[in-house]
């Protein structure tokens, strides 16, 4: 038993020792977690101040409607990127005004509120601050692309009334949201049976069977039915539910047409829509049309330039949508341009499918990661380097890490590990040659053999 103290007691020293190896790599590690990464790890980017603006174009016009989807997934995208000056160009291309920014805004704020008035039961007020908030979103209907925030305050307001004995309010309202935006359902956790009863009663009744036609002048703009885009002017759009409709006729740099359309059941009506460029941004229109069939190489000194310079940007985007396999799927290309230098300093590719919300989806991580790598420094092109060769799909590819997430092999976790497990091997290899090492086992050609 002496001749076995000398072992044990290098082997609690050892013991000791490990112990404080992995006890200071776990300080470190939480010291290296708690400190900002210099490289960026998971922290917002950092995006210089300037002006940025994305346009989307079709090279065809069955894509007309996709593209349109296409480009106001780009501007949601862009929107929330710090640090980059959207709302002028956006401004300027959508044709709405300071106003309509405004009154869109005290919609949003009047929504919370209504929404929060309806969850405690205040329900004459609910009502107030909701139709507050419908009748700020319709007068700020040119900037309202994303339709969300309205059928939210439509949802909310039908469920206040029914609660306050308004029915016939709340079969209006409800009758609107069937109408103009049947995606949008009383979530059963959320809203008891009597909503969502009030709510299947107003359906309008007959089917989708009235049609519309729109025509403006100038021909050629993109016509909205109910927040949705339909294509080209002159377009006719059949199977639509009676009711109240909301057209809506855009041409980048036009004050927009917005019109209530009343359809009945088995009826047509026409809408004719007569736009205006705005002084300023003449001939904005042209320009973004040609960019549907310029040659990749030469449009930054021309539609591209141009674009640039009436909406006063900085660094521009475009997205060009063309027919991928079948109508289930589009392939997108993004290019961006510096507008100081005039050269191209991205351009990705890659398929994205059309079904809604995947659509957009896919687009605002393309505009978002394009974005991000284009503003980098190494994102730029040289003096010497007009056409960069960054090319990737729109989706990233599941077995690898997240753009601007660090490897595995650069994560604090596995230097630590890899450091506790070397100080490991050296404290097992000092214990075997201390003596007394029988208990772990070893083999005649010295081979250190761990049992368990």
């Amino acid at each position: 038993m002496a001749t076995d103290a000398p072992s044990q007691h290098s082997l609690r020293t050892l013991l000791v020792t490990l112990a404080l190896v992995l006890g200071a790599s776990s300080v470190a590690a939480a010291q290296d977690e708690d400190e900002p990464d210099p490289r960026g790890g998971d922290a917002e980017p950092s995006v210089p101040a300037q002006t940025a603006y994305v346009v989307a174009v079709s090279t065809s016009d069955e894509l007309e409607p996709v593209a349109a989807r296409v480009g106001a997934a780009a501007r949601a995208s862009l929107r929330r990127i710090d640090g980059v000056r959207w709302q002028q160009p956006d401004q300027a291309y959508l044709g709405y005004t300071d106003f309509m920014m405004q009154r869109l805004s005290r919609g949003r704020e009047r929504l919370e509120a209504g929404r929060q008035a309806y969850l405690n039961l205040e329900l004459d007020q609910a009502v107030e601050l909701l139709g507050g908030a419908i009748d700020d979103f319709d007068v700020a209907a040119p900037a309202l692309e994303d339709p969300q925030d309205l059928g939210d305050a439509l949802l909310f307001l039908g469920a206040s009334q029914t609660f306050a004995g308004q029915s016939r309010a709340a079969r209006r309202t409800f009758e609107r949201l069937h109408v103009q935006m049947p995606h949008i359902q009383p979530d059963p956790n959320l809203f008891n049976p009597d909503v969502l009863q009030r709510y299947e009663q107003a359906a309008p009744r007959g089917g989708a069977s009235a049609g519309l036609t729109i025509e403006s002048e100038p021909p050629g703009a993109v016509a909205y039915v109910d927040f949705v885009p339909r294509g080209r002017t002159p377009v006719t759009i059949d199977g639509l539910m009676q009711g109240v409709h909301n057209v809506r006729v855009t041409r980048p740099g036009a004050t927009p047409f917005v019109q209530q359309v009343e359809l009945r059941r088995g009826a047509s009506e026409q809408v004719n829509a007569f736009l205006e460029d705005v002084e300023a941004t003449s001939g904005l229109s042209d320009a973004v049309q040609a960019l549907a069939t310029a040659d990749v190489e030469e449009m930054q000194g021309g539609p591209i330039a141009e674009i640039a310079m009436l909406l006063e940007l900085d660094t521009i985007g475009l997205i060009r949508v063309s027919p991928g396999g079948g109508g289930a799927s589009v392939q997108l290309e993004l290019f961006v341009y510096d507008v100081s230098t005039g050269r191209r300093v991205l351009r990705m590719h890659g398929p994205a499918p059309t079904a809604p919300g995947e659509l957009e989806s896919s687009v605002q991580r393309l505009v978002a990661s394009g974005l991000e790598a284009a503003f980098r420094p190494q994102g730029q092109a040289s003096d010497t380097e007009t056409i960069p060769a960054f090319q990737t799909d729109v989706t990233p590819p599941d077995d690898g890490p997240v753009d601007g997430e660090p490897a595995f092999y650069e994560q604090w976790w596995f230097w630590a590990g890899a450091g506790a497990a070397v100080a490991l091997g050296v404290i097992l290899t000092l214990v075997l040659t201390s003596g007394g090492g029988d208990d772990l086992g070893s083999d005649p050609g010295g081979q250190v053999i761990l049992e368990f």
